[in-house]
């Protein structure tokens, strides 16, 4: 998640220039028109490196959705392979995150998060429409039964990441809009690996971290039964929020081992045990002790191979 906090800090930072820059005018605001690119088709077979048209200033009024679908467009038809289409989609996201920097007031960053989601978001349905129509039936069915199940689950999800909105205040749509997008671009990975193997392509997952991230057991459903998820707090630790189906929950503090392990230990002391992520495959959860009351016993191991 760290590129997810990156963003959202930045935009937190850009918050302490509030009132710094000059308000636009009536006039400016009304002769904003569409910064749609009109891209030149210089780029040759050879050419991995896309040159996107810049936007100079932020229009925090302007609805970006039909620019953002042009620039996806065009890096989907000048792209030489899924691999170097991904690639490319990400510089869409640097160009809409140095718009996303001038935001100046709470209300501008919310803004600006619906743009660097809805880019990804845009990638996503592309992604599938030619995947959906160049799979075979069985392949479609098996994949398109996840999207559903990633789909049906993605609200639940966002709720155990971030909370509910009366718990976060303005704040709300910027943390909920940054975490959809970070989602959104793991689950396009995903389809983007499946698009390659139906066109005969060779694709790398990016790297996953070794120590965050959102994990599910949905039993094969589209609800969630189980959860857990790891990432690192404001004060800097590094925190997991573990829940079972029909068992209960816990939260705690890990500690990484260094050999692939993440060590937890829950706040009420109650529980200890090994954290194991494995990549893009999923993760796991084994209890090593236990103390007074918990919901779990010892040696008892729970999976959560759904990734968001």
């Amino acid at each position: 998640m760290k590129k997810r906090i990156y963003i959202v800090t930045a935009l937190l930072v850009s918050a302490l220039c509030v009132g710094c820059g000059n308000k636009k005018t009536e006039s400016e605001t009304e002769n904003k028109t569409s910064q749609t690119k009109n891209q030149t088709d210089t780029a040759t077979p050879e050419d991995k490196d896309l040159e996107l048209q810049s936007i100079t200033e932020a229009d925090y009024t302007y609805d970006y959705t039909d620019d953002i679908k042009t620039d996806v467009d065009y890096v989907v038809s000048n792209s030489q392979s899924i691999q170097d289409e991904l690639k490319n989609i990400d510089k869409i996201t640097q160009k809409y995150s140095l718009l996303a920097e001038s935001a100046q007031t709470q209300g501008e960053m919310n803004v600006a998060s619906q743009w660097l989601y809805a880019i990804w978001d845009t990638e996503l349905n592309n992604l599938w429409s030619r995947f959906s129509s160049s799979a075979d039936s069985e392949t479609k069915e098996r994949v398109l039964t996840e999207q559903r199940n990633w789909i049906a689950m993605k609200d639940d999800v966002t709720s155990r990441y971030i909370g509910l909105p009366e718990e976060n205040g303005s704040m709300y749509p910027l943390l909920k809009n940054s975490f959809l997008e970070e989602i959104t671009m793991n689950r396009s990975y995903f389809l983007a690996d499946e698009l390659a193997k139906v066109k005969g392509e060779a694709f790398t997952m990016p790297e996953a971290s070794e120590k965050y991230g959102v994990f599910v057991d949905n039993y094969g459903t589209d609800s969630v039964h189980s959860s857990l998820i790891t990432r690192q707090a404001t004060d800097g630790n590094d925190t997991a929020d573990i829940f079972i189906f029909r068992r209960g929950g816990t939260q705690g503090t890990f500690i990484d081992n260094g050999n692939g392990e993440l060590a937890f230990t829950a706040d009420d002391g109650n529980i200890k045990g090994i954290i194991k992520i494995n990549g893009w495959d999923g993760a796991t959860f084994e209890v090593t002790e236990t103390t007074g009351v918990s919901p779990f016993d010892v040696g008892e191991k729970f999976e959560f191979p759904f990734v968001f």
